[in-house]
This record gives structure tokens, C-alpha cells and sequence, in this order.
């Protein structure tokens, strides 16, 4: 049983310093573990067969190996999942509550990114509306085709001319925040630099040999560094946003169904103690 416990522990610690591996790395280790946290379970039963009298200490050893088999695949998990390439991604909070910021980055976007990089699961007027920005504005702006103001926000770039044009097929950017975490987003933007080898001159730190070409350089030699990193910032918000626009209608709804609850709680309580003086 020590020895199982030792390599399951092992394993656990060996994702934990997934910081310097990937995904399927830590994904892996997260396996081994779950199969080693059922054979220990297989051998605590056994052992409580033989030894009925050692059954709490079983029942306690078992519930040692859960929760440090759920703390360190924890651990490792989210540690994986905020790596950006072969640095550490630059802190970043994203505030997804200042309008402003979220208009500046849209408008950024739209200019910079929007010609390769479409927001297909979000439409315009819902962007519109949540940014508090009048229709008519945004569609003579913003709007760059003969899109309608409800349409998704696809692009006119076809993909047969982006692989011609770039190697590759730019990606829809509607979910990346999520599934890359805005850190990720934020770093990515910052980390571009001059390589001759590039096609187009430049590479870049999270994403090493990226067929993007560094659209914002021009921004980036006209603003000072603390302009640019605002600027970026605003861009990393509005894809933030983006990626789960009601974010924060529902956290504001959740501290009303909190209110709620403690509020019926207290009622309920009250309603208990009177029950309990009729059964006395």
C-alpha cells in the first residue's frame, strides 16, 4: 500500500510541475493517477476483508489519497493551461465592466484583426448593444460590407485566398479568450520581434513560427510603451468579452440568488426553531 501510494503521489507531483510540459502530458499523468487511486481502493478493500478492525483507518487513508490526488491534479491542470509557449505568460486582468475599454479594443480589432479573423458566433447588434454603442453609428463605422446590423460578424476573406496569401487559414477568434485564457491573448500581442527568416519578418514568443504577419508594428512605432501595452490591453478585453459576452450579467445575477438564499435560509430557520417549540 506504501508503494502504491508513493508512485501515485509521484505521478501526481510529475503533472504538478507541468509548468515546463504540455497538455497531454499533464492529461496523462492525470490518468496514471486516477488508475493508481483505484488500485490503492482495490487493496484498502482487500485489506478490510482481512482486517475488519482496520476499517476507519482504511476509510481515513483513502480519503488522504482523494484529496491530494485532487489538490495536485488541480494544481497541475490549471498550471498547464495558463503557459504561453516557452515563457511565462505576462500577468494581465481582464475588466470586462469598462466600457470604454471594451469600445477602444472593438474598434482596434475591427480595423487590425477583423479582416482575417472573423467573430462568427457573435453577431453585431448584440456587440452593439452590450458596448452601448447606437446602431447607426456601428453600422456606418464598423460595419466594412454590406453586412446588416444582426448578421454574425463573418468575413469576406475566403479561405482557398488566406492559405494562398498566409499559409494558413486565419482562425475564428470568437472563443480564443476561453480557450486560450486572456493572459495567453495579452502575451501574444506583446511578444512579436524581427526574424529575417519569417516570411513576413517578424515571429513570435508564444506562438513560435506563426504565419501572422505583426499587424499592430505601425501602432506599435508610433505609441509609447505604456500606450501600446493599453492598447493591446484593450484589444485582450474585448476578446474577452467576446468569448462569453454574458459574463457579467450572470455574475451580478448570482449575488442576487446568494441574497436570496440567505435571506430564505434565515426564514427557514426561524420557521424550524418554531416547529421544534410545538414538538417539545
Amino acid at each position: 500500500l506504501r508503494n502504491l501510494c508513493g508512485k501515485f503521489l509521484c505521478s501526481l507531483l510529475l503533472g504538478y510541475g507541468s509548468t515546463h510540459r504540455n497538455k497531454n502530458t499533464v492529461i496523462k499523468n492525470f490518468h496514471v493517477g486516477l488508475f493508481l487511486l483505484f488500485s490503492i481502493d482495490a487493496n484498502l478493500y482487500k485489506d478490510r476483508e482481512m482486517q475488519a478492525c482496520s476499517g476507519e483507518s482504511s476509510r481515513s487513508m483513502k480519503l488522504l489519497v482523494f484529496l491530494a490526488f485532487a489538490f495536485f491534479s488541480g494544481l497541475s491542470i490549471s498550471a498547464g493551461d495558463y503557459k504561453c509557449g516557452s515563457i511565462e505568460c505576462y500577468e494581465f486582468s481582464p475588466d470586462t465592466k469598462d466600457k470604454e475599454s471594451l469600445q477602444r479594443g472593438l474598434s482596434a480589432y475591427m480595423n487590425y484583426c477583423y479582416g482575417c479573423h472573423s467573430l462568427k458566433y457573435s453577431r453585431y447588434k448584440r456587440v452593439a448593444e452590450d458596448l452601448s454603442i447606437p446602431l447607426d453609428i456601428y453600422e456606418q463605422n464598423l460595419i466594412f460590407d454590406d453586412s446588416k446590423i444582426g448578421d454574425l460578424m463573418h468575413i469576406s476573406l475566403k479561405e482557398s485566398k488566406a492559405i494562398e496569401l498566409l499559409g494558413a487559414k486565419p482562425p475564428d477568434l470568437t472563443l480564443e479568450a476561453r480557450l486560450r485564457s486572456p493572459e495567453w491573448v495579452y502575451t501574444y500581442l506583446d511578444t512579436f520581434y524581427e526574424d529575417s527568416s519569417r516570411p513576413y519578418g517578424v515571429n513570435n514568443k508564444v506562438y513560435v513560427n506563426v504565419s501572422m504577419p505583426h499587424v499592430l508594428e505601425d501602432i506599435q512605432s508610433e505609441l509609447s510603451e505604456e500606450e501600446y501595452d493599453r492598447y493591446i490591453a484593450d484589444i485582450t478585453n474585448f476578446l474577452t468579452y467576446v468569448s462569453d459576452p454574458s459574463a457579467e450579467t450572470r455574475k451580478q445575477l448570482g449575488i442576487y440568488v446568494i441574497l436570496f438564499l440567505l435571506i430564505f435560509t434565515a426564514f427557514a430557520y426561524l420557521v424550524y426553531r418554531e416547529f421544534k417549540k410545538d414538538l417539545k
